[in-house]
């Protein structure tokens, strides 16, 4: 996609999972990138600077002095564990951090082109029919899905009442390398119990989420998403879903992924694919929220009318993510190389 001339670009959240892919994406197409997040970029390929959304004067001051064209506001509190655990934290960051920035752009850019929100399909709510489009009622329950359709409506309020050239997307469930989300998100949590550095360990799944259905997507897609929005004309003042990569329960999910775990370690670390078949999944308790959703899905015909179609399928992710578990842990050698033969063992 040809940009024209480069706008600086501000994420918030920069330094956290999806916002660290999209501050690499932009810098390496030549974009001024400023992360602004309560930790530090660890190198020097973007500007950094270091607040808290939630104090107002510090987003001000921030804002003025980089003056960006796009602002891609990503700070949040990222889990529902997180959410459930300090609803008043969660809040303040997703609602209060959401205003302040969105005030900070009103009164202290001077030629903002995009102000871009990172939103969720859970504000939704529970899925009652085939699929959620983008006018479909939004009916959020939990701490974590309330601060998101909050945020999500106040982007909307300061779009038609302020001007602010406003574009809203609302993700699934985005999976890749580098998510440090081990303990509560599903792909990673799975992958550190199966590529555990003392040897492999079954993949725990909650007894109640079982057959919970959820949308997939692969990271590098949602960077892509996130940049054809900010830059579009016709997505200005617009809400999208994102285009998932498939649908799966939480099971089939994680069957396969200790399938494509094994395959990826057979041709070099035997011990690790025996002990991963072996193993299979513990099924434990529930997880302690009551506002789970069952059932997610969601069509995405507004970003498909852009043009926008998916590049990694669920199974190509999965399969980059676990080869950046392996090399990030020192396990195997050949990802997903097959023996001699062609075949794998049975």
């Amino acid at each position: 996609m040809d940009h024209g001339a480069r706008p600086a670009v501000m994420i918030t959240g920069g330094c956290g999972f999806i916002g660290s892919h999209l501050a690499r994406s932009l810098a390496g197409q030549g974009f001024p990138v400023t992360v602004v997040d309560r930790e530090r970029w660890p190198d020097d390929l973007v500007d950094s600077v270091r607040i808290d959304v939630t104090d107002f004067d510090d987003c001000v001051k921030v804002v003025s002095t980089v003056d960006p064209g796009i602002i891609f506001h990503l700070a949040a509190s990222s889990t529902i564990d997180s959410a459930f655990r300090d609803p008043r934290g969660s809040l303040a960051d997703n609602i209060g951090g959401t205003m302040n920035m969105l005030e900070a752009a009103r009164t202290s850019c001077t030629d903002l082109r995009r102000f871009v929100l990172a939103s969720t399909d859970k504000v939704y709510g529970e899925l009652t029919g085939d699929a959620y489009v983008e006018t479909s009622a939004l009916e959020a329950r939990g701490a974590y899905d309330v601060g998101k359709l909050s945020a999500d409506n106040l982007v909307r309020l300061y779009g038609y009442e302020f001007g602010l050239p406003v574009t809203t997307i609302r993700l699934c469930n985005v999976f890749g390398p580098g998510d440090p989300n081990t303990g509560s998100r599903i792909v990673p949590r799975t992958l550190d119990r199966l590529f555990a550095p003392a040897g492999a360990r079954p993949p725990v799944i909650y007894e109640d989420s079982l057959g919970h259905g959820r949308d997939y997507v692969y990271v590098s897609d949602v960077v892509r998403a996130l940049e054809t929005i900010a830059f579009e004309t016709a997505a200005r003042g617009e809400v999208f879903n994102m285009a998932p990569a498939a649908h799966r329960t939480t099971l089939e999910l994680v069957e396969e992924m200790i399938d494509l775990a094994w395959r990826a370690c057979a041709p070099s670390d035997w011990d690790r694919a025996n002990a991963i078949r072996a193993n299979g999944y513990e099924v434990v308790g529930g997880a302690g929220s009551p506002s789970v959703l069952r059932r997610q899905h969601c069509a995405a015909p507004k970003l498909a009318a852009l043009g926008f179609r998916n590049r990694v399928s669920l199974s190509d992710g999965l399969q980059r993510t676990i080869g950046s578990f392996l090399r990030d842990r020192g396990i195997g050698g050949r990802t997903f190389a097959r023996p001699e033969g062609g075949r794998l063992p049975s």
